[in-house]
């Protein structure tokens, strides 16, 4: 069993969940994914590993609620588990040193996926330009994230109602 040690709603039916997973934190690299499983009548649902800490054995997902899986994994609170984690799959993002200037761009929820490989492209000593877009400025995520390893940073909403309108 897997336990959120941290559930967040970032936006209406927009989730921010920290999962116990200390052997996937250990080998999770960007670019990769996991699968969960709810509970034992619950089908598979992979989601990317939006973050990960290996000190701390945890991995970050974000998630919409789009059907009937997600709308069960959202009625899970912190404490509680899930029953099957497997991970991390998938190749990994190729980073490497002095690959120059390299531009990571986001939108809606997608931001969540690019924050791990523009944070790998920043500690390899790239310089990490980073988009990122909403429809609002309300459901814009890990803006404070990206910030901290982008050098510099450029936002459009849809609406106008931050950066600029898209």
């Amino acid at each position: 069993m897997f336990k959120i040690l941290k559930k967040q709603e970032l936006s209406p039916g927009i989730f921010h969940y920290d999962i116990e997973a200390p052997r996937v934190a250990k080998k999770a690299r960007a670019g990769q994914f996991i699968v969960l499983r709810v509970n034992e009548e619950g089908e598979r649902i992979p989601l990317t590993i939006a973050d990960f800490d290996r000190e701390a054995g945890t991995i970050t997902l974000i998630f919409q609620v789009v059907g009937a899986s997600t709308q069960l994994l959202a009625s899970k609170n912190e404490g509680e588990s899930i029953l099957d984690f497997v991970g991390p799959l998938g190749q990994p993002s190729e980073i490497s040193e002095n690959m120059g200037t390299i531009v990571c761009i986001g939108g809606g929820i997608g931001v969540a996926p690019v924050y791990p490989i523009a944070r790998a492209m920043h500690e390899a000593g790239n310089k990490v330009i980073s988009i990122l877009g909403a429809k609002t400025k309300d459901i814009l995520i890990f803006e404070d994230k990206m910030r901290a390893i982008s050098d510099e940073v450029l936002i459009a909403t849809d609406d106008g109602s931050y950066g600029v309108k898209g």
